[in-house]
């Protein structure tokens, strides 16, 4: 016989209620309202790695209706995964947003998106990119790394920005070119990490400054047993000796200051191609380091540096001599041909670059202020790293290499399965499902392997038939004659 009558049923309820499933419906709730707020398709497609609870712990605009930080962060997100898209293209993608979600639609005007980027503090962004940066982290593999050691390369490269008195001042354009006739020149520098793809962190400044006060704003991305891949303008006494005492190991291709007066007769012979040398400090300070007197006589009197010489054909087939300098002496551990080997996947840093500018279009940004431009700078960054996110599983899906997936295929894969998120901000399984579909349609982007096939930088589409600006617009005057124009005299 069942007994419903229940157990001690004359203590009153607002004593002795159930606490703990009001404080679980709360919770819950929340968590809806949480959802239902991220109303870009793209929060429910990378929810896994940027919760909406994460992104509203970190907004600083809770109480603006419409472009909350929370809101503008993923229009602009769509916005660079458009192809850098314009401003009214964003709007566009917030107001079809609210429609369908049943929230107020915003005007067609962009100035408020605009200033709705102006309010997305520089700390959201970067705490955005270390939670990224971490997902990436924790799914890397053995087969990812050399011997335990994550690769990680450096390089600078630059941007256009609309021109501006406020670019201007902060980012000067070429001297080469006339007042008025070219565009401000920001000048970055970025750590890739070839263990999963994506971007550490990257820093900006005038493209005509020197790189050794701008890599020490990236040492943070280093950590012991790294092994730090760069060309010969890094390959100098201060950062490689400043990265060994942090047990950052190096790999630089010697400098030419070095390698004009080498002698490989001197130091310790290991082989034919490898040689063991000591280098001292400079005894005086380099006129361009951004070291204090007292943090250069820190730095160690000398150093061992292991010398790795050998051949290779350059892009027209010439055979020529290159020399590398490491920090990794053990030569019987380190085999001097995996170095080699390791040096050339430097190159990959050039290409993911060329992810970013070509592919992405953010090789000129339509920015009127250098902090909107910064801001932009880090949101390229996001936005590829999402992006290499979903190269990185889809990879060991299918036991390929990392560097194999298509950047450009699992762009356009991310783009074109957005709608199927539309109305699905309460189906979690469902999520699940089609991110896994999508990671099983990116694993089929893989590149072809071709060791042999010459792609020479020549392009067989002729440009259009336009004169270059030498003077500013407003006294150019254009000939009528066949499309040609001139300059006032």
């Amino acid at each position: 016989m069942t007994n419903n009558e229940p157990f001690l049923s004359g203590f009153p309820t607002q004593i002795c209620g159930s606490i703990r499933r009001r404080l679980q419906d709360v919770l819950s709730a929340r968590r809806r309202d949480l959802a239902d707020s991220s109303i870009a398709t793209y929060a429910l497609q990378f929810s896994h790695i940027l919760p909406a609870e994460f992104l509203h712990g970190l907004s600083v605009s809770k109480r603006i209706r419409q472009y909350c930080n929370v809101v503008v962060f993923w229009a602009w997100i769509a916005q660079i995964f458009e192809t850098n898209a314009s401003l009214s293209k964003a709007v566009s993608l917030v107001q079809a947003w609210c429609d369908d979600a049943g929230l107020p639609v915003p005007n067609k005007d962009t100035g408020s998106f605009s200033r709705g980027r102006g309010r997305l503090p520089l700390k959201f962004l970067t705490a955005v990119n270390s939670r990224i940066n971490d997902h990436l982290n924790t799914r890397i593999q053995p087969e990812d790394t050399y011997q335990g050691h994550i690769i990680k390369s450096i390089d600078g490269s630059s941007m256009s920005l609309d021109d501006t008195e406020e670019n201007q001042s902060e980012y000067p354009q070429p001297s080469s070119q006339g007042n008025g006739c070219g565009f401000p020149v920001m000048g970055i520098m970025g750590v890739l990490n070839h263990a999963h793809g994506g971007w550490e962190d990257f820093v900006e400044g005038e493209q005509s400054a020197h790189d050794a006060p701008i890599y020490r704003k990236l040492l943070h991305c280093f950590h012991p047993g790294d092994i730090l891949c760069g060309d010969r303008a890094f390959c100098t006494y201060e950062l490689m000796s400043t990265l060994d005492e942090q047990q950052v190991h190096t790999l630089m291709r010697l400098h030419q200051a070095r390698h004009r007066v080498l002698d490989w007769r001197r130091g310790k012979k290991i082989d034919n191609h490898q040689r063991l040398v000591v280098w001292k400090k400079p005894s005086q300070k380099p006129s361009g380091s951004p070291l204090t007197s007292e943090e250069w006589a820190a730095l160690p009197d000398e150093m061992e540096v292991r010398l790795i010489r050998f051949y290779f054909e350059d892009r027209d087939g010439k055979k020529r001599r290159m020399v590398l300098a490491t920090t990794l002496t053990d030569h019987e551990k380190y085999d001097w041909q995996d170095l080699a080997a390791i040096y050339a996947q430097r190159w990959d840093i050039e290409l993911r670059l060329r992810d970013i500018k070509t592919t992405l279009k953010m090789d000129h940004l339509r920015v009127k202020t250098p902090e909107t431009a910064r801001k932009s700078l880090r949101m390229a960054l996001i936005a590829y790293n999402l992006i290499k996110s979903g190269c990185q599983e889809a990879a060991h899906s299918i036991g390929k290499d990392l560097r194999l997936m298509s950047f450009k295929g699992a762009l356009d894969t991310i783009v074109s399965n957005t709608a199927r998120y539309l109305r699905r901000q309460r189906h979690v399984n469902k999520i699940r499902e089609i991110w896994t579909s999508t990671i099983g349609m990116i694993a089929e982007k893989v590149i072809n392997f071709r060791p042999f096939r010459r792609e020479p930088r020549a392009q067989k589409k002729r440009p259009k038939n336009f004169s270059y600006l030498t003077v500013p617009r407003a006294e150019y005057k254009e000939s009528p004659h066949r499309g040609k124009s001139r300059a006032l005299a």
